[in-house]
């Protein structure tokens, strides 16, 4: 029963410590982060170090043989999309 309690306060604990996406300030300047590892890529629009919006999209077919620059390009491009309005 302890155990049980302890994991519980634990999942509670992180959940409320987790990573709150912010409201963009428009004075402050926008950043783009992006990640391409061997399966897919993964992009963090961020302001001041806070996380606005983030985008990922497992990649297939013959964009898994792009090189690392190509596939980090394509992260950018694709998030772009993604949340232009």
């Amino acid at each position: 029963m302890k155990a049980a309690q302890r994991a519980f306060e634990s999942i509670k604990g992180r959940l409320c410590l987790a990573h709150i996406l912010a409201l963009p300030k428009f004075e402050l300047l926008f950043e783009v982060e992006c990640d391409a590892n061997g399966v897919g890529i993964c992009t963090v629009f961020t302001q001041a170090q806070h996380p606005l919006a983030y985008f990922n999209e497992k990649l297939k077919d013959s964009r898994l043989n792009y090189s690392t620059c190509d596939r980090e390009f394509y992260a950018i491009v694709r998030a772009l999309e993604h949340w232009n309005h």
